[in-house]
């Protein structure tokens, strides 16, 4: 039995359209034309009905004010409003009310055909459930988890920066089924000093050196039968290479100052946004040590290659800032339109970064106008240009960013991307440098 759209449209011309768009798309559509005839179908009970598409305005009353009195169990449907006339305040707080989603007039049908068809094939999908992205790229890379994460190997996260490597780390920790299975412990490589390395990551016992008052369990210690992410993994100097080489082919170590070994069974997930290869060729990671990391090889595609998924992270994205916030956020398709235009240099990093700030400077919940370029530093456009380009005067903190940010750039540029060069050449220690780079959202 098809699934049945209850489709409420006065308009005659923009009624049919849809009614045959979406029968060619398989649906059985109900078409009321006035708000008196659809509140006697929802008496009835809307048996069989997947999801409602509905204008604001109607020629006997305000089909969002009638949705917000409904029962609950009919408002947990998803629908859809198309809003015009002046009728956006009406639809946002349609959206406050539980509706999916609103969109202006003239609105992208293809659009409303394919955020239809998400609402309906959900529960379809449910065994499936997306987590890191909807595009076929990243469907493959969660089949590609799922099927890993039970062996219990070590696993080589790759991609650009921001593309969401920890998320995808932590998925291959969430469906490891050990009954004993322990935490989840992720090590940013590039933002521990080098002299620090050891003792953090290995431990150390009271009095190992001046300040040890008490024994310290290490980051391999604490992932006793859990999983180890190590992000950015391709800054561990060699001799770091070669001692967590050794522990990881004898599930042993010894913290600093101890004369015993110990034993952890702990699952390494690592990360890098550089090509180990290439730095395997030129001498600066061990090819050993990269065979054993990468028994097991992702590659996480960037957001520019997907698309499909820059909608589907913003839905996830409003919808955690809206609980955060108390109330739904609605969305206009011109400013959706907008953030599929864009570069997102920065991925999935960068898009949230950008939602965040657009959910804090817009007006009544609706996300409506792109940001300005003064308010989004990171922000940039469909071609990859700096949104602070040009002779607009910025705010000092902005233009003190920006400038820090090209400076940066620079010399990371100049270093071939090695966060240790560039610190170095900076005079900032690694740790200092990767904060003001997630800061400034650069990547190596």
């Amino acid at each position: 039995m098809p699934p049945r759209l209850l489709l409420i449209e006065d308009d005659l011309i923009m009624g049919e359209s849809l009614v045959q768009r979406f029968e060619l798309e398989a649906f059985e559509v109900v078409w009321y034309r006035t708000l008196a005839a659809a509140q006697a179908a929802v008496r009835e009970g809307l048996p069989g009905v997947r999801a409602v598409i509905s204008d604001v305005r109607l020629p006997d009353g305000l089909a969002t004010e009638w949705f917000a009195a409904l029962p609950a169990r009919v408002r947990a449907l998803p629908w859809f409003f198309l809003t015009g006339y002046g009728s956006v305040d009406a639809a946002v707080q349609a959206v406050r009310a539980g509706a999916r989603e609103f969109m202006t007039k003239p609105f992208d049908v293809e659009r409303l055909v394919q955020l239809v068809h998400e609402a309906v094939d959900a529960p379809a999908a449910a065994a499936e459930a997306a987590v890191l992205g909807i595009s076929p790229a990243m469907r493959h890379v969660e089949r590609m988890i799922r099927k890993v994460a039970p062996q219990k190997v070590s696993v080589l996260l790759d991609g650009e920066s921001g593309v969401g490597k920890e998320v995808a780390a932590k998925l291959i920790h969430a469906l490891d089924e050990r009954p004993d299975k322990g935490e989840f412990v992720a090590v940013n490589c590039a933002a521990i000093p080098e002299n620090l390395l050891e003792s953090e990551c290995f431990g150390y016992e009271k009095g190992a050196f001046t300040g040890a008052q008490r024994t310290h369990r290490g980051y391999l210690e604490r992932a006793d039968h859990g999983t180890l992410f190590l992000d950015e993994v391709g800054e561990l100097p060699l001799p770091m290479q070669a001692k967590l080489l050794r522990a990881l082919q004898e599930r042993a170590f010894f913290r600093v100052g101890a004369e015993r070994a110990t034993h952890s069974q702990f699952r390494i997930v690592a990360a890098t946004n550089r090509d180990l290869q290439a730095e395997m060729r030129a001498g600066t990671f061990r090819e050993d040590l990269f065979y054993r990391l990468a028994v097991f090889r992702i590659t996480l595609p960037p957001l520019r290659e997907r698309p499909e998924d820059i909608r589907w992270l913003t839905q996830r994205f409003l919808e955690e800032f809206a609980a955060e916030q108390g109330h739904p956020i609605a969305v206009s398709e011109s400013f959706m339109r907008d953030l599929l235009a864009r570069h997102w240099g920065g991925n999935v990093r960068e898009l949230r970064a950008y939602l965040e700030q657009a959910v804090i400077l817009s007006e009544a919940g609706i996300l409506d106008e792109p940001l300005p370029a003064s308010a989004m530093h990171a922000g940039t456009d469909r071609d990859g240009a700096d949104a602070t380009a040009g002779d607009e005067i910025l705010p000092l903190h902005a233009m003190v960013a920006e400038t820090e940010r090209a400076h940066i750039r620079r010399a990371l540029a100049h270093c071939q991307g090695s966060i240790g060069k560039t610190a170095e050449l900076l005079g900032i220690s690694r740790k200092t440098l990767w904060e003001k780079m997630k800061r400034l959202a650069l990547e190596a």
